[in-house]
């Protein structure tokens, strides 16, 4: 059994510390390991969703290119053509590399097959030399739907991407919540530990104090000891027992015949 008050009172105030600290440590790791979780895959998604929006514009612009090419400004529109169709081929190998979600890889497949139909029939229009009508004709009849069903395509990957980006921070708001609960936990069992130290040192300090007060007032040499009433074996046993033998040696010397 602990005597001493000072020990006591140190393992007391340790045991809070101890608590603080393990609840402060507990966060910190949460919200590292959340920050750490979340990083990786909003990274790859702002990835993903950057490589949809540039396959959309250089589809728009390849679409373009096609149109001035068949108004009659060839060299400009063919230019645009081929590098439109560089930059959808160097997105989508961007979006091959970021594949976090289950149905990614079905939507890219369906974006490399949806242009790959609507270039081939951009260059069936191109290459075959036809006349500006005939070239129109063609663009309406077939390139033209192909070119809305790539764009469909597309916009289904920038959709799953967004959309899962939206699921990613309602699971940092929870994650969140969840990292800060073994600090409120920590502050209620800190408001409970505190009001067992104010009993403890109500019942270790104060009623030893008012003990020894009252004994003291109370205290006549008849008496002969002083009782206050103290059970503990800690200090404030040991000041009662001094206070007693402080009390023997003045009686001893009071009870001395004078000369």
């Amino acid at each position: 059994m602990i005597r001493s008050l000072q020990i006591k009172l140190v393992l007391s105030l340790s045991l809070l510390v101890v608590m603080l600290l393990v609840a402060a440590v507990m966060s910190m790791m949460e919200f590292r390991n959340m920050g750490d979780s979340v990083k990786g895959v909003l990274n790859n998604n702002f990835s993903s969703i950057e490589a949809a929006k540039r396959m959309m514009d250089a589809l728009e612009r390849e679409d373009s290119g096609l149109l001035l090419w068949i108004i009659g400004d060839r060299e400009e529109g063919a230019q645009t053509i081929h590098a439109s169709q560089a930059i959808i081929r160097s997105a989508l190998r961007d979006a091959e590399k970021n594949i976090t979600e289950t149905d990614e890889p079905r939507h890219i497949s369906d974006i490399t097959e949806g242009y790959d139909a609507y270039h081939a029939s951009v260059l069936f229009i191109i290459e075959g030399e036809m006349l500006p009508e005939e070239a129109k004709e063609s663009y309406d009849r077939n390139t033209k739907s192909l070119f809305f069903r790539t764009k469909e395509t597309v916009n289904a990957l920038l959709m799953l991407n967004q959309e899962q980006m939206y699921q990613q921070s309602e699971i940092i708001q929870e994650r969140s919540r969840r990292a800060m609960m073994p600090a409120f936990i920590s502050l209620v069992a800190a408001v409970l530990f505190a009001l067992l130290l104010f009993y403890f040192i109500r019942i270790y300090f104060f009623r030893p104090v008012k003990k020894l007060t009252e004994s003291i007032r109370e205290y006549y040499p008849e008496k002969g000891r002083l009782d206050g009433g103290i059970v503990s074996r800690d200090e404030f046993k040991q000041l009662e027992e001094e206070m007693n033998n402080l009390i023997s040696r003045l009686l001893w010397r009071r009870e001395q015949p004078k000369d």
